[in-house]
């Protein structure tokens, strides 16, 4: 049997690399509104993408039983929805859709890639829960280190401009198995914690270590101890009283953090870092590598240290992969008030919502039960089924809370979740 294959290449519209508005429609049917909205979007995308160009392929058979023909459109860009309404037993929508750029140059930081891959650059809201120092005893030099560790943690989180972070100092994300020091990661725990404090994420950590290494040697005198120091005392006749020795001072410290970024919706665990380092060398006040009795962590004083200097590179670096980890997750706030067709949002201007901004509505799928985890891998519940209640579009916007209005007939409850979803992006 001859069997053959033809290839044609065709270019149907020479399109030019601005943003054109597109027509998609879509029958209103069974499956409610949210699902004829969003077939109506893929109408609208197929034309946009044939309006490009086309690559058009055809092969047969030589029998002439077999024949096929392929029309593939070309890439497309971001598309913001300008227009949506019913007719007639059909939904329809207008898009502004923006080609694909071949050859885009990759961006310079990671802040111009979270707002120009993944979407609108809303701050989400964040809790750092209180950290855990694994050898309380490596840290006897460091007035509340552990506190002031994570409050400097948050703070640079909000000085980041892409979080509102929130500090728990009773709470922790997780405990750790005594054996060995392992953290036991528990979903409906960080769940819990991310509704009670009304936050997306939540970020915890343990301080594995902080301890000692290394000596040098100096002549002191009097009770110049300090923690992590040891002294050889001269015990000689007349000068004694003057309690000389040799003294020995730790010449290097250790600096090892672990940090977990969990999604509060989920209670899934996102990331873990390890974050370590090594500092030599004195301090800035003329000790040695060990602090001075009553030195808070977050200080000017506690960062001109060497130690300091390390714990601050580390410190920055956690609050730029904490930024890398979640910069591709949809922001999501929540329905706080349903008021005369008025939806109340828990997230404002703080959070760089603005007027105009369009967010879809998930909602629980009514009669669905949770999703229960498979053996001892995934022990309690994943989560719950959800499906999209439609288009919210903001209207006003308050500091800390926003009011949008449904588009459609929406049942939308307390509760529900709110999220900047797909390539729906802030116009």
């Amino acid at each position: 049997m001859k069997t053959w294959c033809a290839a044609l290449a065709a270019l149907l519209f020479s399109a030019s690399l601005t943003a054109a508005p597109f027509e998609g429609i879509a029958p209103l049917g069974m499956d409610g509104v949210a699902s004829a909205r969003a077939a109506a979007i893929r109408d609208a995308l197929e034309n946009a993408s044939l309006n490009q160009g086309a690559t058009v392929k055809a092969s047969s058979l030589g029998n002439g039983n077999g024949d096929t023909l392929n029309v593939r459109g070309q890439p497309l860009g971001n598309y913001t929805v300008l227009r949506e309404w019913q007719a007639n037993g059909f939904y329809h929508v207008t898009l502004d859709v923006q080609p694909a750029v071949a050859n885009r140059p990759a961006p310079a930081s990671g802040a111009e890639a979270s707002s120009s891959s993944c979407g609108p650059d809303y701050r989400r809201k964040a809790l750092v829960t209180r950290l855990t120092v694994l050898n309380p005893v490596q840290i006897p030099d460091l007035t509340r280190f552990p506190e002031e560790l994570q409050a400097e943690l948050a703070r640079r989180m909000d000085t980041s401009g892409h979080f509102l972070p929130q500090s728990s100092s009773t709470e922790a994300a997780f405990a750790l198995q005594p054996s060995h020091g392992e953290p036991q990661l528990n979903t409906e725990w960080i769940r819990d914690l991310a509704r009670r404090y009304g936050v997306q994420f939540v970020v915890g950590g343990v301080v594995r270590d902080a301890g000692f290494e290394g000596e040098h040697y100096t002549f002191s005198h009097g009770n110049d101890i300090r923690p992590g120091e040891r002294k050889l005392a001269l015990n000689v006749p007349i000068i004694s009283f003057g309690k000389p020795g040799i003294k020995a001072t730790p010449s290097a410290r250790r600096f090892e953090l672990d940090l977990f970024v969990f999604d509060g919706i989920s209670g899934a665990l996102v990331k873990r870092h390890r974050f370590a380092g090594r500092a030599e060398g004195h301090i800035l006040y003329g000790g040695e590598m060990v602090m001075a009795s009553g030195v808070d962590t977050a200080t000017a004083r506690f960062f001109a240290s060497d130690f300091g200097k390390l714990v601050d590179a580390k410190l920055n670096e956690a609050v730029q992969a904490v930024q890398a980890d979640v910069r591709c997750i949809p922001f999501s706030s929540r329905v706080v008030r349903v008021e005369n067709g008025r939806v109340y949002l828990d997230a404002g201007s703080t959070s760089r919502i603005a007027p105009g901004d369009r967010l879809q509505a998930f909602r629980l799928r009514p009669g669905a039960l949770p999703i229960a985890g498979n053996g001892q891998a995934l022990p309690g519940q994943l989560g719950w089924p959800e499906e999209l209640a439609g288009t919210l579009v903001i209207k006003d916007v308050q500091p800390l809370f926003s009011m949008a209005l449904p588009e459609g007939n929406l049942r939308i409850e307390v509760g529900d979740y709110v999220r900047s979803a797909g390539q729906e992006w802030k116009k």
